[in-house]
């Protein structure tokens, strides 16, 4: 809670700074407006029309940074770490099949933090943590294996399912919480 107020604060902050950096134009121009209202001249119209003129230009200029950081940086960095965390995760489970057919049993891994390689083949990609679990699949009765894989700065937790495929813990869930923070801490 406390962590998520203290985020919260420094990202208000940035942004706050931002904002006066886009706009610090528009804040001299309104100050010269200011003064030459104090200071009796005739061209104080003049100076009002190059404030407005010069604000109007700013929240065009801070308009197209928001979308470009929107839609094209924020969104693009975002699929990029799911992909990356997708294909550590992937990796895990060819590697882990690999081993089994090689040697009859799984192995375990971790949690571990990547950039990482094992003699196995097994890749995790930077700022993923991953880990490996190997049991007893009771249905089936056979020897099986659980791995979760999420990105540090990712969104969503990722686990194998019984027929190899990838699929997403549903956000906010207890198992999603426990888990992420189970990991988060192992590796620190």
């Amino acid at each position: 809670m406390i962590k998520d107020a203290f985020g919260i604060a420094i990202i208000t902050l940035v942004y706050l700074c931002l904002l006066i950096v886009v706009f610090s134009p528009s804040l001299y121009a309104a100050w010269i407006y200011m003064v030459s209202r104090k200071v009796t001249s005739k061209k104080t119209g003049r100076q009002l029309r190059i404030a407005l003129s010069t604000f109007c230009i700013n929240l065009i200029i801070a308009y197209f940074l928001f979308h470009f950081a929107f839609d094209y940086f924020l969104t693009s960095k975002v699929a990029q770490m799911e992909a990356m965390t997708q294909n550590s995760i992937q990796n895990a489970i060819t590697s882990q099949q690999k081993f089994f057919a090689a040697h009859g049993r799984y192995y375990s891994v971790g949690p571990v933090r990547g950039p990482y390689r094992d003699e196995n083949g097994l890749s995790v990609e930077k700022d993923v943590i991953l880990q490996v679990e190997p049991r007893w699949d009771k249905a089936d009765q056979k020897e099986t294996f659980q791995a979760y894989a999420f990105h540090l700065w990712g969104k969503h937790l990722l686990l194998n399912t019984r027929d190899g495929r990838v699929e997403q813990v549903s956000p906010g869930s207890e198992l999603e919480t426990r888990l992420r923070l189970k990991l988060t801490r192992s590796v620190k």
